[in-house]
């Protein structure tokens, strides 16, 4: 009888477990459904995370919901920061981490005030004006939280800060375990190297004068390494300063994560060297390995176009005003958005509209208005701009004695050469670094040079002449596709 009435207690327990359980899954549930009018549901890496309004402001998105009467109710904030969502399983709260945010800036909002408080005080007294002991950054309750926000939001790896990453798409590369120069390679480069000599021979541009003089200005010298660069913008310019950055003793971490650009970090760590200083390198014992990279000169000129001029960046925004007003009869310009935007529109799981903030849009010169701006630069004898002037003045290769002349269109097997006989194998972590995110330039390039006429093809090929025949490009289909343009 005793064992009947225990077995009914255990059962009847249980079943009020059991019960207690289920009531607990449907209520968190029901819970976290209902919590839309708060909070966003935010999808990264292996976390479902929770964001609230509050956290969504902080990093610079744009909430908008109606009222009662149907009107729009919209708070903008700056875009500081860039999301970056994967996908997920398992489900975190920033609730928590949030709170601390909210009771560390009350606290400092109460020091700051009790700082001014005994600071007025002073003043009252002694009749003079007391020291302000207020520390500058604390200027507002509502920046405090917005940068405790970011750093909780951060530290989860829900979103990541605005940085070099952000704006270059990176592929990772691999480098063999070993590598055996070829003979056809080593032909080839020869080859190369003898006809720049011929070709200088040719025109006299291996001759000194007033005039022609090596430019060693955007040379970046590794002697550690043995290396010395001469640095050809719009010619995996970006991929290699990422390398010698590497070599210079930066981290990958600091140089995908900074704000600066990276021929600026470069230059920290590389001085600009004199012409007397690069001659004096070239003739030491053990000279570094000299090479530069080429690049067909016309996709070299339709590539800055595309990333200085048709993306909008404001530091040609002048350059844009001025092609424009000198050349209104070439047409209106294209209107484009200024570099740095990200639009793009969702619903807030309240019933609202999230909207990334989107910087306005201007109007930017054409092509052919940009053409015709460079080749008039040019007949007028006025230096160009170091991403669209000819190679032949930038790098001066009939002046420097370079060893390697790579090629964007072979810089695989050209890296891999100079990579090993360098010896920096096992230092760099290569990476392709591409600025433009659209289609590769060598596949849209007849696009942009086709609009032309045929005299402003004529202008460029008179601009890059040196280019053309020192490093052999064929320019004749983009030729023919002008020849009846007027």
């Amino acid at each position: 009888m005793r064992l009947r009435v225990r077995l009914k207690s255990l059962c009847l327990a249980g079943c009020v477990c059991v019960c207690l359980l289920l009531y607990t899954l449907v209520s968190t549930h029901r819970e976290t459904s209902e919590s839309n009018t708060n909070t966003n549901t935010r999808i990264h890496g292996n976390k479902v995370t929770r964001i609230t309004l509050q956290d969504l402001a902080a990093i610079g998105h744009v909430t908008e919901t109606r009222d009662e009467g149907g009107e729009k109710n919209v708070t903008p904030t700056p875009p500081l920061i860039v999301p970056t969502p994967p996908i997920v399983h398992t489900m975190v709260n920033l609730t928590s981490g949030t709170a601390l945010c909210d009771t560390a800036c009350q606290i400092r909002q109460t020091r700051e005030q009790k700082l001014k408080e005994a600071k007025k005080q002073v003043e009252e007294t002694e009749g003079h004006e007391a020291p302000d002991k207020v520390k500058p950054r604390v200027k507002s309750g509502v920046k405090c939280d917005r940068t405790c926000r970011k750093k909780q939001l951060i530290k989860q790896g829900v979103i990541r800060p605005r940085g070099y990453a952000s704006r270059v798409q990176v592929e990772n590369m691999s480098l063999p375990d070993s590598w055996t120069v070829t003979r056809e390679l080593m032909d080839r480069l020869s080859l190369r190297s003898q006809h720049v000599k011929k070709t200088c021979r040719k025109y006299g541009l291996d001759k000194l004068s007033p005039t022609n003089q090596p430019n060693a200005w955007e040379f970046l010298i590794n002697k550690q390494h043995g290396l010395a660069w001469c640095n050809v913008f719009k010619a995996a310019s970006s991929t290699w300063i990422y390398n010698f950055n590497l070599l210079a003793g930066y981290t990958e971490t600091e140089l995908m994560q900074a704000k600066e650009a990276p021929i600026n970090l470069a230059r920290k760590r590389y001085p600009r060297p004199s012409v007397r200083e690069l001659q004096d390198i070239f003739n030491t014992t053990h000279p570094p390995l000299t090479f530069m990279i080429a690049r067909h000169p016309l996709e070299r000129l339709v590539s800055a176009y595309r990333n200085k001029i048709l993306s909008g960046n404001r530091y040609y925004s002048r350059l844009h005003r001025t092609v424009l007003k000198t050349y209104p009869e070439l047409g209106p310009g294209i209107q484009t958005n200024v570099i740095g935007s990200i639009g793009g529109v969702g619903a807030g799981p309240w019933g609202g509209v999230v909207k990334a903030r989107t910087n306005p849009r201007t109007t930017v010169p054409s092509f052919p208005q940009f053409v015709q701006y460079l080749v008039d630069r040019h007949r007028q004898g006025v230096k160009l701009d170091e991403h669209w002037t000819p190679i032949n003045t930038f790098c001066t290769p009939c002046l420097v004695p370079f060893d390697v002349y790579a090629k964007v269109e072979t810089l695989e097997e050209d890296g891999n050469y100079i990579i090993f006989t360098a010896g920096i194998n096992d230092v760099i972590k290569p990476k392709r670094i591409n600025r433009s995110r659209d289609q590769p330039t060598d596949e849209v390039a007849d696009k942009f040079l086709c609009q032309l006429t045929k005299t402003q093809m004529e202008g460029l090929l008179q601009l890059y002449k040196y280019d053309i025949e020192l490093f052999q490009y064929d320019v004749d289909k983009y030729v023919e596709c002008t020849q009846n343009n007027t």
